[in-house]
């Protein structure tokens, strides 16, 4: 036996065992790989890393959780990359630790598997598909489901991996607090549809409570349906506080017109939700419901904000500030789409205190003269430590009674007041437009496109590389946009200022006779151009713009009935490091530049401001998380000209070159060889060679 294994030990030292260790070696290291995952992530946006709210949010799971994936394979590109990335990010979820995150992709090929992905509400998607010099039409499923606990929440037509993540993080966290919430309710939440009887024939009703039906299942049945005619709570009264929208039913012989009303809310106490429903009239004459075909995600969505721990925004109103209510020129969809994460609470400065418990204050294109307590109000909420995100339009806009006739607007300077409190902040916001050579371009119908100067499309270049807020964004839109300028006094000592916006070299400012008619701009010369600042952020402790408390808000104070803490103190400088997210222009908050679905990058670059003054850092970096924000660097007309030359000649030459150096140096070692081994050169021995 001891020789036995003598010589096998001698066989494993010996060179005949290396092949066979080899193939033990790498059997192991594959074991070992199977379970230990380890990769490492060298792209500039960290896309293929999970961001720290992800890993925290997988790690606070108490109840298992399962994400249900549902993709075609094999499908044309680029979707055929959505998979790939979407099953790397899974792993990378359940890598994190949690062992009740699992997630199962699923075979579509099969036909119960399908039948299971349209149980979920997902559909089938046709995308296009290019062959063989043929364009075709290919069906594939792209959409997953995540389910967690009694809830069911689907992400459908999945057809571009950025934002994925940020996608699939929030909408975890707004089922987990969904569900707690929900689960601690004292009462039920009340779905209330406000219909005027004249109103039944659109059979509204029915598809409401159908949705009604599917949302309850999903959610601990507590929900509760109520059909309320308006007339019982007033029509008027309804129209004001939902901001329902009023129909005209009849009209009486004196003129007098009766009122009707159709709205949906979603309600639970003193908070509610408006789910959008409205009524359209037809170019045949006839009615049709806006809303009604995506009800069930309405209601869904709504709850899902209604019932979510989302931060409170105070936004300004009382001073002539872009609508919260307006859908056409308004914040509205803003306010949907950040529905998710925060509440938009009006506020006044002007005749109320501002809530503490606000995250944050949005002043939003304000056109009348804040009042010295309003002023002095915002004054002290940034100096306690609130954060303040203020755009400023340094005109308002009037239109002229002959704009039919193609009469310019007239544009008169805006001053707020806010004035003083930037002033101390070392900033002004000038009376001024940018205007940039790097714009958007009009197309036309018969070909060609015209610039428009006064909306600078900002390239990489242009915006701040290293802020989360800027980070990773390109081709962002300022529209109407002032400059923002340093003071000679400089800013104040403990506040430091980021430029996050810049417009391109190429760009100039108007101040005087302001036409933004595309005929009538003339761009200047160049040693007229220049690089403007279109946002800034500023950070650190803030010096008061008052020496003392006004007299007035003294004197209000002392009025019967108010609420306001008399103790409160005046502060001459902050307490707590507060932040500023300043603009030029309120017109980037509206549906001129905000699409439908926040994916573009001007809504993009708006919602990272909400999400960086409300102390949320880490989201701006995860929405933007994706190839497709990693555009190229702008070059200059020479540099590319270089380059061309360089790959079309510069190579072939360089490819020439080096042949040549190897031919001559395989000639020179051939007549080394030739003299070293030549029969004139070899040593006679003996008289013989």
């Amino acid at each position: 036996m001891k020789k036995k294994l003598t010589s096998l030990w001698a066989w494993i030292c010996g060179p005949k065992s290396d092949v066979a260790l080899f193939l033990v070696a790498l059997v192991l290291l594959n074991l070992v790989a199977g379970r230990a995952f380890v990769r490492i992530d060298l792209t500039a946006q960290g896309s293929y890393s999970l961001s720290r709210s992800s890993v925290e949010v997988i790690k606070s799971l108490d109840e298992p959780l399962a994400i249900k994936v549902f993709f075609t394979e094999k499908l044309p590109a680029p979707y055929n990359s959505v998979e790939r990335y979407l099953r790397d990010l899974l792993v990378e979820y359940s890598g994190v630790g949690s062992k009740k995150f699992s997630f199962e992709f699923f075979d579509m090929d099969k036909e119960e598997n399908q039948k299971i992905a349209s149980s979920y509400g997902l559909s089938l998607v046709q995308v296009e598909e290019y062959k063989d010099n043929e364009v075709g039409i290919k069906n594939g499923w792209m959409g997953l489901a995540i389910v967690y606990r009694d809830r069911i929440e689907t992400l459908d037509r999945l057809q571009t991996p950025e934002g994925l993540e940020y996608r699939i993080t929030t909408t975890i966290s707004r089922m987990i607090a969904t569900t707690s919430s929900l689960a601690g309710l004292s009462d039920t939440v009340k779905l209330r549809l406000y219909i005027s009887p004249e109103l039944a024939p659109l059979n509204i009703e029915k598809r409401v409570f159908d949705a009604y039906n599917a949302v309850n299942r999903k959610n601990m049945d507590r929900l509760e349906y109520q059909g309320v005619d308006p007339a019982q709570e007033g029509v008027d009264a309804l129209a004001a506080r939902y901001g329902f929208q009023k129909i005209p039913l009849a009209k009486d012989a004196s003129g007098e017109i009766t009122w009707g009303l159709l709205g949906l809310v979603l309600e639970y106490q003193d908070r509610f939700r408006v789910i959008p429903l409205r009524l359209a009239q037809s170019i045949f004459g006839g009615y049709s419901v806006v809303g009604i075909e995506a009800l069930e995600t309405g209601v869904s969505d709504a709850l899902t904000s209604l019932m979510s721990s989302s931060l409170s925004i105070g936004y300004v109103t009382g001073h002539g500030e872009v609508s919260l209510t307006d859908e056409q020129q308004g914040l509205t969809r803003l306010v949907r789409l950040a529905s998710d994460m925060y509440t938009f609470v009006p506020v006044n400065p002007d005749t109320e205190d501002i809530p503490p418990y606000l995250s944050a204050l949005m002043i939003n294109g304000p056109t009348q003269a804040f009042s010295e307590a309003g002023l002095y109000r915002i004054d002290q909420f940034l100096l306690r430590g609130g954060n303040l995100f203020v755009l400023k339009d340094p005109f308002e806009q009037i239109p002229s009674p002959q704009a039919q006739y193609g009469a310019e607007p007239q544009y008169l300077p805006i001053t707020s007041g806010l004035e003083r409190l930037l002033e101390k902040w070392g900033v002004s916001v000038g009376h001024n437009y940018v205007l940039d050579k790097n714009c958007y371009q009009d197309a036309r119908r018969g070909g060609g496109s015209t610039p428009l100067y006064y909306v600078p499309q900002l390239q990489r270049e242009g915006m701040n590389a290293r802020h989360p807020v800027s980070r990773n964004l390109a081709y962002v839109f300022f529209v109407q946009s002032a400059a923002i300028e340093t003071l000679s006094s400089g800013l104040p000592q403990k506040v430091t200022m980021t430029d996050l916006a810049t417009s391109s070299p190429e760009s100039w400012v108007l101040a005087d006779r302001i036409s933004l008619a595309p005929w009538a701009v003339n761009p200047p010369g160049n040693d007229s151009l220049a690089s403007e600042r279109l946002a800034v952020s500023l950070e650190g402790f803030f010096p008061s713009a008052f020496s003392a408390r006004p007299a007035a808000l003294d004197a209000a104070e002392g009025t019967e009935g108010s609420t306001i803490i008399h103790s409160q103190k005046h502060l001459d400088v902050s307490v707590l490091p507060s932040r500023v997210i300043l603009m030029g222009s309120s017109r980037n908050t509206t549906p001129i530049v905000i699409d439908e679905q926040g994916r573009q990058p001007t809504a993009i670059f708006i919602r990272n401001c909400l999400d960086y003054v409300s102390g949320r850092d880490d989201l701006p970096l995860m929405r933007t998380k994706g190839l497709a924000f990693n555009t190229l660097d702008k070059t200059s007309a020479a540099s590319r000209a270089l380059a061309r030359a360089i790959n079309l000649w510069g190579l072939p030459v360089l490819a020439g070159i080096c042949g040549l150096i190897a031919w001559r140096v395989r000639n020179r070692r051939r007549k080394v060889i030739k003299a070293r081994y030549s029969t004139e050169n070899r040593e006679v021995s003996g008289g013989k060679e």
